[in-house]
């Protein structure tokens, strides 16, 4: 009997979800530059946030009187890889800014070095670190795929994340570089995506708890 009721239980307790997601995400898009293909090339991106953002951000910024960007930068090369036409770099460290600025001033220029300079000049809403990120690259397509991850420690709406701020935060973008993408000068790809955290209640631990203390 007392493993027909624990069958039971094992039964019931499978059918509640194990969390309880919500994700917050801004939508984002830009162009990346990648310095080089040797271990300790700098590497980063700067672009502007998307007006049209999601339906759960976790605050709203003002789209009318500010130009909202994000400006990476310094992300350190430490392998990089290259198998038919597929391309792998991987990256350690680098810094992330979100700012806000009334004049509507950012200019891509020749290089990422004007984008960074005129990306970062409103004020700081929000500052952090990049940890680790990949950027996988089909040479024949001319597409991939950037996937980062950071961490927010300052800027001006930082107490406005709550508890987010102690989430990492993931940096995922479409990448691309083919005949039908305008990419400037100095920059390696076109980037298109989002940065985003899920904010996960777990309930698995109480449930294992539960099952054991049947026995």
């Amino acid at each position: 009997m007392r493993k027909a009721i624990i069958g039971v239980v094992l039964l019931l307790l499978m059918a509640v979800p194990a969390s309880a997601d919500t994700i917050y995400n801004f939508l984002k898009q830009g162009y990346g530059y990648i310095e080089g293909n040797t271990p300790g090339s700098l590497a980063g991106g700067v672009g502007l946030f998307e007006p049209l953002q999601p339906e759960n951000p976790p605050f709203a910024f003002d789209y009318v009187s500010f130009e909202v960007t994000w400006v990476i930068t310094d992300m350190v090369l430490t392998s990089y890889s290259e198998v038919s036409i597929f391309r792998t770099y991987q990256f350690a460290g680098g810094d992330i800014g979100i700012y806000e600025d009334a004049d509507f001033d950012l200019d891509y220029g020749a290089s990422p070095a004007t984008g960074i300079a005129t990306g970062s000049d409103g004020t700081a809403a929000l500052t952090g670190t990049m940890s680790t990120a990949v950027v996988l690259f089909n040479t024949l397509t001319g597409v991939g795929t950037f996937n980062g991850y950071c961490t927010f420690t300052g800027g001006s709406r930082l107490a406005q994340l709550g508890d987010l701020a102690m989430l990492e935060w993931q940096v995922f973008d479409g990448i691309s570089a083919n005949a039908g993408v305008d990419v400037p000068p100095g920059y390696h790809s076109r980037w298109a995506g989002r940065i985003f955290t899920t904010d996960t209640v777990a309930t698995e631990d109480s449930n294992l708890s539960r099952i054991r203390a049947l026995y």
